[in-house]
């Protein structure tokens, strides 16, 4: 085999190598740009569900005051009784925060990120 034959095909295997490595590096760009897409979304989808359950919240509690305080003859007795529920809520979650919330958020991150999608199996 000649020398120049030779060298033709380990630049073109260089080549080759060079444009793999290219296509690589841009699939794996796509699928961090994907799963970071995916995230985002479901960040802000959690805030909207928080954010709508929070003026709820906010609506039941001032009937539950006025309620209260209709049966105890007084709205001020009923707002005082309401918040310190809340407070109470409140004191409770600080405590535990970490065992509530953070199995939670961990799992939804896992499932979220690691999600293959069924277009595109691992292989």
């Amino acid at each position: 085999m000649d020398i120049r034959v030779l060298y033709e095909h380990i630049s073109g295997l260089r080549d080759n190598l060079h444009k793999y490595l290219e296509t690589k590096i841009s699939y794996y760009g796509l699928v961090a740009f994907e799963k970071a897409v995916r995230l985002l979304t479901t960040f802000l989808g959690n805030a909207v569900i928080i954010a709508t359950l929070f003026i709820a919240l906010i609506f039941l509690s001032g009937a539950a005051a006025l309620y209260i305080g209709s049966l105890l003859g007084s709205y001020e007795l009923g707002l005082l009784i309401v918040g310190g529920f809340f407070l109470l809520i409140t004191l409770i979650l600080r405590l535990f925060r970490g065992r509530i919330f953070g199995p939670y958020i961990i799992c939804s991150l896992r499932d979220e990120f690691f999600k293959e999608d069924d277009e595109h199996p691992k292989s």
